[in-house]
């Protein structure tokens, strides 16, 4: 049925020594396995060579990564330990350094002159006619010094040195601060500057005087720049292709994930163990994986060392999956607990429906969650979310707020207050009873049915007469027997001090059975929060009916119904979850599972170009 968590399989995996790091890339690409080591988990074992090694790289890449290209995502190509692997990418990314080493610096260069050229030539196409002779400004040295600063953010020298001559410009959205004084006074201003993070530019020299003059050689220049640019950068890239400098990139973040990730393993001159976790239910699918691979090891599925606890899988069909979010919030199962996310797949869409019914808004919803979930998983939510809200639209009779445009199939929620309190009620209930049976079921899993049957049993059935002596008083005389159960169960499992144990067994049934009934009025909110929704719609139209324009109407029509999708939306879904979190789940689940966390490949290092 897929209520109860299966538990993961332990694996024990030989391979050759020189295959133990692609084995690992291979498991961790499929996100299969959960590696965990038959004794205490140890690090993997990084010797001073190595962690030279690891310190070289991280400088290499401090340096140059900006000039790499993005790392391959593929299993490592050399059959050799990590460590050799490691000392084999550095070995290129050191030959590589000394051929681009001069280029990459010639390309920094060339990087600044062009950054600096592009704001220079903003100022003066914008603020050209505020500038002073700038055939004076160069040749205002060696007494006097120039500098031009462009400000970041409010920065501004919070003492100016009296003899310097100083000038603000605005360009586009730039500030510009100009400045020409002696040596000791600007040495102090580039002090003030640099703590503020205002930015020195270098003004390109032999400018001519005329401002458009010195505008158009900017530009001449800033062509030429990028020109070099170009150049310069398909010297990188070809040695970058020599060197296979992708491929290096990839195996040295492989290494480093491995290090920080796989913890150590037995292992002898020529072989090596792997063990851990899996979520398949045979071994051929990971001996296919690995085979695929090119990489031969012996496998075995088979009981986990003893003390060590397996991690907990969740069966359910794929449309359901998104709802297993929130289980998560509690945890996982447990072994011997009911998964809920079959009966959360169901109720949460219902309740939020039944707040949200309107057949425009659901329609929104369900498009958002269609779009945005492959990005943000938790919105897939909004597709049944919406779905449920678009039928429940229909039998409100509602589109975007208009009440006019379809006839109800059902009821105008507004029209009959009291039903739309009831109805979710009577869900509530039902599903509080649910819960009830899901416990029951867990502990006849744990093989503590017969605890149920002592006290829970009377529960339920008190609770069940009390919900029946709304339509039937006569009831209630069953509900009394209900309570007389629970007591009498407590203290005949009890044993000794009876008479005790019935006192505290009628305390705690006082207070389960005022928890449950407080939880079972807690769902009315789902009707309050339909008849709020119905209230702010109509509101909407309300307001729209007051402009005379055809224009102004369809606007606020747009503006407001907007306003009840975020806003509606955004509170209907917590009711949900406060509902499923704290009166559903309340009734079983105690999410003492371990969480199946699989081995995952070392993520993609993309820089932009």
């Amino acid at each position: 049925m897929g209520l109860r968590p299966s538990s993961a399989r332990w694996f024990e995996l030989l391979v050759a020594r020189d295959d133990l790091a692609a084995a690992v890339d291979v498991l961790a690409q499929a996100s299969l396995v959960e590696l965990e080591a038959r004794g205490e988990p140890v690090a993997a074992d990084v010797d001073a060579d190595s962690r030279e090694l690891f310190d070289e790289f991280e400088a290499l890449e401090h340096r140059y990564g900006v000039v790499w290209p993005a790392p391959r995502a593929i299993v490592p190509a050399e059959r050799v330990e990590p460590n050799v692997l490691m000392a084999h990418a550095v070995e290129r990314l050191r030959l590589w350094s000394s051929e681009a080493a001069a280029t990459v610096e010639r390309l920094r260069d060339l990087w600044r002159e062009r950054d600096d050229l592009v704001l220079v030539e903003t100022l003066f196409r914008d603020a050209g006619e505020q500038l002073p002779d700038i055939e004076r400004l160069a040749g205002a040295g060696p007494m006097l010094e120039v500098r031009l600063y462009l400000l970041s953010g409010d920065a501004w020298p919070k003492e100016l040195p009296a003899s310097v001559i100083t000038q603000r410009l605005a360009a586009a959205d730039n500030r510009f601060f100009l400045a020409v004084g002696l040596p000791q006074e600007i040495a102090t201003l580039d002090r003030q500057f640099e703590v503020q993070k205002a930015r020195r530019i270098s003004l390109p020299p032999e400018l001519p005087p005329d401002s458009k003059d010195a505008l158009q050689r900017i530009r001449v220049r800033l062509d030429a720049v990028r020109a070099e640019i170009d150049a310069a950068g398909r010297e990188v890239d070809a040695l970058n292709e020599h060197f296979d400098v992708a491929a290096a990139v990839s195996d040295a973040h492989f290494v480093a994930w491995y290090v920080e990730t796989v913890p150590q393993f037995e292992s002898t001159e020529n072989f090596a163990w792997l063990s851990g976790w899996t979520s398949l239910a045979d071994e051929e699918a990971l001996l296919r994986l690995l085979d695929n691979a090119g990489i031969k090891g012996l496998l075995r599925l088979a009981e986990p060392p003893p003390g060590l606890e397996p991690p907990q899988l969740l069966a359910n069909p794929r449309w359901m999956r998104p709802f297993e979010l929130f289980t998560g919030m509690l945890g996982v199962p447990g072994a011997g607990e009911a998964d809920p996310t079959r009966v959360v797949a169901i109720a949460a869409p219902l309740m939020f429906g039944y707040m949200f019914g309107d057949v425009g808004h659901g329609a929104v919803l369900l498009v958002a969650g269609l779009i945005l979930g492959r990005r943000y998983p938790a919105l897939k939510l909004l597709v049944a979310g919406g779905a449920v809200s678009i039928v429940f639209g229909f039998l409100y009779g509602s589109v975007f707020a208009l009440e006019t445009l379809i006839a109800p199939l059902w009821l105008h929620p507004l029209e009959h207050p009291i039903l739309m309190m009831l109805v979710p009620l009577a869900g509530g209930a039902v599903l509080l009873l649910t819960g009830m049976l899901l416990d029951a079921l867990q502990l006849y899993w744990q093989r503590r049915g017969l605890s149920w049957w002592q006290s829970g049993a009377g529960l339920l059935l008190c609770y069940v007469a009390l919900l029946g002596a709304l339509a039937e008083p006569r009831l209630l005389i069953v509900a009394a027997a209900g309570a007389a159960w629970f007591i009498a169960g407590h203290a005949i499992a009890a044993g000794r001090h009876r008479p005790a144990a019935a006192g505290e067994a009628l305390t705690e049934f006082l207070e389960s059975m005022l928890q449950v009934l407080v939880n079972t009025l807690s769902f009315v909110r789902v009707g309050a929060f339909a008849l709020a929704h119905a209230g702010l719609s109509l509101a909407v139209v309300g307001v729209a009916d007051a402009p005379a324009s055809l224009t102004g109407k369809v606007v606020v029509l747009v503006l407001g119904n907007a306003l009840i999708i975020v806003l509606e939306g955004l509170i209907v879904g917590i009711q949900t979850t406060r509902l499923v979190l704290f009166e559903f789940f309340v009734r079983f689940l105690r999410a003492e599972g371990r969480p199946f966390r699989p081995l995952v490949p070392p993520r993609d290092h993309r820089r932009p170009t």
